[in-house]
């Protein structure tokens, strides 16, 4: 049995295999957690020699009762046999959200979706249970025009939910949910206006602490880490000011190797929040490239491209099935900014 959270340890499940649950979230519901996310299990990326093409086989759930152990509770949104479904293996299904609705009575999962066409492909694919556990149906694609959807965040607060998602390679948008939670009624804004990657803003991630509000992203690199920002939002669609970093001692500015996906509030410890964050490349060398320069040589036409003698994949294999997790707690200064600092082991106890 695990007795504490160890970030950036290889994490195993209560039958000894390691767990599946990337770009994912905790919930709690009653006195058990819930944490979900995307199974990569046996996705090799270029191990083999050749990219194995394999994105996903659907939404793993795991449940416990302290936050270290963790019990398999199975794929409750399969992958699709259909090559035209959102949860085919070889399509893009990024970062499951779940929210519970009261008015309906059913949990419902959001997943950004796209085929072989990239983000100018991607929707959000909308599924719902009456149990957390699933088995979940799918309900809708949802399109969010004139906006592309990118990584996301999905929100529910005062009765009203949101989605906070990437318009890809540009900025951020938080837009509207309807009652039920299954669609999006088309008020929107638009925030952190980005010219490229890898300076554009992408895997949202919203807290809030008392009347304040924050928002945690990450740069825009591919799978290769980078240097974290956070943001104080005066409202939903209001002002969003920039808080800069929040890694502190971050030596290697890149969020400690890791990309958070959301901010989990614990129920029963008083201002506890926890950084979920996947550490999705393990084999990364110690003599990499400036990669957020990289980055924006791709993008950015007046720098005309990466040279040649610069081959991003042969610094990794991209195996997003060895990839490992980074939880860490968010404190906060005296005059609320937050932060985060590494921990090599940590306890919840701690905190209460």
């Amino acid at each position: 049995m695990y007795k504490e959270i160890r970030p950036g340890k290889t994490w195993y499940d209560t039958d000894g295999e390691r767990i599946q649950a990337h770009g994912g979230s905790v919930l709690a519901v009653g006195d058990t957690f819930y944490w979900y996310g995307e199974n990569k299990k046996g996705i090799t990326g270029y191990a083999t020699g050749e990219y194995c093409g394999v994105w996903h086989h659907g939404v793993s759930l795991y449940s416990s009762k302290d936050l270290y152990n963790w019990k398999n509770e199975g794929v409750i949104m399969v992958d699709d046999e259909n090559p035209d479904s959102p949860f085919y293996p070889k399509n893009i299904m990024d970062r499951p959200h779940i929210v519970y609705c009261e008015r309906t009575g059913k949990f419902v999962l959001w997943a950004k979706c796209a085929g072989h066409g990239g983000f100018e492909t991607a929707f959000f694919g909308v599924c719902e249970s009456t149990d957390i556990r699933g088995p979940y149906t799918y309900v809708r694609s949802v399109s969010c025009e004139p906006y592309h959807v990118g990584d996301f965040d999905l929100v529910v607060e005062d009765g009203r939910g949101y989605a906070i998602f990437e318009h890809p390679h540009t900025k951020m948008i938080v837009m509207e949910l309807n009652d039920t939670f299954d669609d999006v009624t088309g008020d929107a804004s638009e925030h952190l206006q980005r010219p490229f990657p890898p300076f554009t803003r992408e895997a949202p991630a919203y807290f809030r602490r008392g009347e304040e509000r924050f928002l945690l992203t990450s740069g825009t690199t591919g799978y290769f880490p980078n240097p974290s920002e956070v943001c104080r939002m005066t409202s939903f669609h209001g002002e969003w000011q920039d808080l800069g970093d929040p890694c502190v001692d971050d030596r290697n500015r890149d969020s400690f190797c890791a990309q958070f996906s959301s901010v989990f509030r614990h129920p029963t410890v008083p201002d506890l929040y926890i950084a979920l964050g996947d550490r999705w490349l393990t084999d990364l060398s110690v003599h990499l490239p400036d990669i957020g320069h990289c980055f924006e040589q791709i993008f950015n036409p007046a720098l005309g491209g990466l040279p040649k003698d610069i081959d991003l994949r042969a610094y990794t294999d991209s195996n997003t099935g060895e990839a490992d997790y980074v939880w860490l707690p968010i404190r906060f200064r005296p005059d609320g900014t937050p932060y985060i600092e590494w921990l090599d082991r940590w306890r919840v106890e701690d905190f209460a």
